[in-house]
């Protein structure tokens, strides 16, 4: 091997977790014997098909997944579970990993997912030097194959980190449903556990909370009233003196500045005072009963502290 081409192997160990193809060691030179020969002498081992890897290099996940790639050929993308896990929406790193290639590619590889679909994905995005699917592909891919509560952490991991919208999501999973993919109803049933989609307009949400309240025989005070130093708080529902209900219907719209001033809002109350009972539209939806159970359980323990009997009245 010349002197240049050595220098640009080495640099393709670097730049590749250790790992190089026998594809490419045949343009650099490399002869069939002399890999095996490199081989033989343990100067090089072969991780995967039509892939070898540096001894001593460092055997990292994102080698093992890179290697499954490399040997699967130009189309072998890091997906599902891996991409998930490459993008930083699952904790830890899968027990399995997962590629997608295209139809017609035949490879098998010990321990890894590999995954033939009608549509190849359209954008491939290279992180830490490998080729993965993009966001949007990766969340419908991995409904397809993990538990509801992976997916609802993933899901939540997505937007917090503003890797991509709602509104992406819906559109995504418009598409690929016309196509028939897996995951993409696992995908709408994950959105609507959150609450990010089929949550009622505000007014709505407010009638279906005081009709709640009232079919356990509640009656607030009142809704829409302002609190603290000149009013500066505006709150959902007064329970009775002291005892104050928050739902919120359309959290996923509130832009950090507004999730602060929520926060700030909610903080004032409860220094205050008051004895702040928190809902999401779908615990006033889904979970009525207890949502009730709390709100007389507030209003019991706030009329014993006070010894006001009328506010369990």
């Amino acid at each position: 091997m010349k002197p240049n081409e050595a220098r640009e192997l080495q640099a393709r160990f670097r730049s590749q977790h250790g790992l190089a193809t026998e594809k490419s060691l045949r343009l650099l030179g490399v002869t069939y014997a002399e890999q095996r020969h490199r081989v033989q002498t343990g100067e090089w081992d072969l991780p995967a098909p039509g892939v070898v890897r540096l001894a001593g290099s460092v055997s990292t996940p994102e080698q093992a997944l890179l290697a499954a790639c490399l040997s699967a050929g130009t189309s072998g993308v890091g997906s599902h579970q891996s991409a998930a896990w490459m993008w930083g929406l699952l904790e830890r790193v899968p027990s399995r990993h997962a590629i997608t290639v295209a139809r017609g590619v035949t490879t098998r590889l010990h321990g890894v997912d590999v995954h033939r679909p009608v549509d190849y994905p359209a954008h491939v995005v290279t992180l830490r030097h490998i080729p993965c699917t993009d966001p949007l592909r990766t969340l419908v891919d991995l409904a397809a194959v993990s538990s509801d509560r992976t997916l609802d952490d993933a899901v939540d991991r997505a937007l917090a980190h503003k890797l991509l919208t709602l509104e992406a999501i819906q559109a995504e999973m418009k598409r690929l449903s016309r196509r028939g993919r897996r995951g993409v109803g696992k995908m709408r049933a994950a959105l609507r556990r959150r609450g990010f989609v089929g949550a009622p307009h505000p007014s709505v949400l407010e009638s279906r909370t005081l009709a709640l309240l009232r079919r356990h025989r509640i009656e607030p005070i009142s809704t829409e009233v302002r609190m603290g130093p000149d009013g500066r708080y505006r709150i959902d529902v007064l329970i009775a003196p002291g005892v104050v209900m928050e739902v919120d219907g359309y959290a996923y719209h509130s832009d950090p500045e507004q999730v602060a001033e929520d926060k700030r809002r909610r903080n004032g109350i409860r220094l205050g005072g008051a004895l702040l009972l928190d809902y999401t539209w779908r615990d006033i939806t889904y979970d009525g009963r207890r949502v009730a159970a709390e709100v007389r359980q507030a209003r019991a323990e706030r009329a014993a502290v006070t010894g006001d009997a009328a506010v369990t009245g």
